[in-house]
């Protein structure tokens, strides 16, 4: 009963927080055109254009006619000017009235310099500030917050990935093996998310997210056989570090392509790696730590369920990862235009 009403818990928590490994950041482009006249220019993830509002713009500007675009087609092209013939000042803002989690800015103004910033998604949208634009990327300690912020989000917001730790949960007995297990996993996904990030090693995102459905499913499998049949337990059951090691790599991948999104500048590379994978660590940590308050919470009841019932997390966990496994697999398959 305890493992049923706790695995039960953790899809809830998760279902809440997003769904599988989707993390969408669009990326937008601000040009400089003449002393009071800007471009913007983005593309839009599937399913299109449709979901996506035009920007908006300070009191003092306003939108001029499409046909005196100057700037390259693109998925979307928009100029603007200010009302005043004046240039846009630190004071001024634009709001993306988008359904994202945020975006990247880049600015590129006529004296040929470039500023970057990501902006988050607040109550009136995204709002896109000019400061910190003019400014530049902004201070170590705001780069730090927000790669942190940002690796914490995905893995809170990445189901799969929390689903192979439960497995783990479910799996492992005994604090030593489970630390074991759980470090093997950290170290693994950290090295591959480097070696990605770095451009060392870099694999397209389709398989990956299909050996991620599989390394859950393996677990669910797992589980169930050593619970029917102990004498038969596989290689996961007596050896969790070198399973969650050998997915761990595969999981880093898939962390490198939620950062790969960003278009990351050279310069913040380094700390974007550092900060992002040390956010990923204090949610996957903050996923451990809720597991074994309810663990400890529900083990206080005494109650007996009948052994079947007993098995209903691990096959809900099989259920879940076999439908997400066909589910890449026909689309990496499927033909695309």
């Amino acid at each position: 009963m305890r493992q049923l009403l706790l695995f039960g818990a953790c899809l809830l928590l998760m279902a809440m927080t997003g769904h599988a490994h989707q993390t969408e950041i669009d990326h937008v482009t601000l040009v400089e055109l003449t002393d009071h006249r800007y471009g913007i220019r983005y593309a839009a993830p599937p399913p299109g254009m449709s979901e996506f509002a035009a920007p908006l713009l300070p009191r003092r500007c306003h939108w001029v006619d499409p046909e005196s675009n100057v700037l390259e087609e693109t998925a979307t092209s928009l100029v603007f000017e200010t009302d005043d013939g004046l240039p846009l000042t630190a004071e001024d803002r634009i709001i993306l009235p988008w359904q994202r989690n945020g975006v990247l800015m880049v600015a590129q103004w006529r004296d040929g310099t470039t500023a970057r910033q990501f902006f988050m998604s607040g109550a009136e949208g995204i709002v896109v500030e000019m400061a910190p634009l003019r400014a530049g990327s902004g201070s170590f300690a705001a780069t730090a917050r927000r790669y942190t912020w940002l690796g914490l989000e995905h893995i809170l917001g990445g189901i799969d990935h929390l689903l192979f730790v439960a497995g783990l949960l479910l799996l492992v007995r005994g604090l030593r093996r489970l630390l074991l297990t759980i470090t093997a996993f950290t170290l693994a996904h950290s090295l591959t998310l480097a070696l990605s990030v770095l451009g060392w090693v870099q694999l397209p995102q389709p398989p990956v997210e299909v050996v991620i459905a599989m390394s859950i499913l393996l677990l669910a499998v797992e589980n169930v056989r050593l619970r029917q049949r102990p004498e038969q337990a596989g290689l996961a059951a007596r050896k969790p570090w070198l399973v969650s090691f050998i997915f761990g790599l595969v999981h880093g991948l898939g962390f490198a392509g939620a950062l790969g999104q960003l278009g990351l500048p050279s310069a913040e590379v380094p700390p974007a790696l550092l900060f992002f994978n040390l956010g990923v660590e204090a949610g996957q940590l903050l996923f451990v730590a809720c597991w074994a308050v309810l663990a400890w919470m529900l083990g206080r009841f005494k109650n007996v369920w009948p052994a079947p019932m007993r098995l209903a997390p691990h096959y809900a966990l099989g259920a879940i990862s076999a439908f997400w496994f066909l589910e890449r697999t026909v689309s990496m398959l499927a033909p695309h235009p």
